[in-house]
């Protein structure tokens, strides 16, 4: 394949992307990027002011009528493609959920984003399309699905951008969608009393007490 047919797949990809509209403020100095979702699709679909397109980001809830216990883990999903203007690639390091989730983990610690190529974020997808998980850990409310969570999503090059994630409920066509996965603590071996090098172990009760007579 040519490099000029490689890129009009490409940018094919980001422009059926592109036609979800995207909802995006500037801020001003230092302050990060803000969006809110749109009533379009179930998830948000913003974009940075260099170009990076995220859409359908949610977190997936439980089924109707159940809930996701605090202190439980959420999976984080979209679809991603960097067409920054620049033509270079960047890179998600980060994403902070202050008051939602004690941490959001990143499978590898951070996810790259080549130009013009479509990233999945906690789904399976065809071959040749990165799917790498994203997970918040340690909830801090119940979610039953319907809810916002700020989220702030930190990129290389790109900056911060502030985002209301909607939560949406494992039903319908997200049955199919993975829940986070469940880790059953290991449970701590029983301590065993180990004498410091150098150091006499006091004899237990029954070595110490003297043998009664005829013994």
């Amino acid at each position: 394949m040519s490099r000029y047919s490689r890129r009009m797949v490409a940018v094919g990809i980001a422009g059926a992307l592109a036609v979800i509209p995207a909802v995006s403020a500037c801020g001003a100095g230092e302050d990060p990027q803000s969006a809110q979702a749109t009533q379009l699709t179930e998830g948000v679909n913003v974009t940075t002011r260099s170009g990076v397109a995220v859409r359908n980001l949610f977190v997936l809830g439980p089924p109707s009528g159940q809930r996701i216990n605090p202190g439980s883990a959420a999976t984080l999903y979209a679809s991603v493609v960097n067409d920054s203007a620049d033509g270079q690639p960047d890179r998600l390091v980060g994403i902070s959920a202050p008051g939602v989730a004690q941490a959001v983990q990143i499978q590898g610690g951070g996810i790259d984003l080549p130009y013009q190529r479509l990233v999945q974020l906690g789904t399976s997808s065809p071959a040749g399309v990165t799917t790498p998980l994203i997970t918040l850990q340690g909830l801090a409310m119940p979610l039953g699905g319907g809810e916002l969570l700020n989220l702030t999503l930190q990129f290389e090059k790109a900056g911060a951008l502030r985002v209301a994630v909607p939560v949406v409920p494992r039903d319908g066509s997200y049955t199919t969608y993975a829940p986070a996965p469940v880790t059953t603590p290991t449970a701590a071996p029983s301590p065993t009393e180990v004498a410091p090098s150098g150091t006499e172990v006091a004899p237990s009760a029954a070595e110490s007490a003297p043998e009664s007579p005829g013994s």
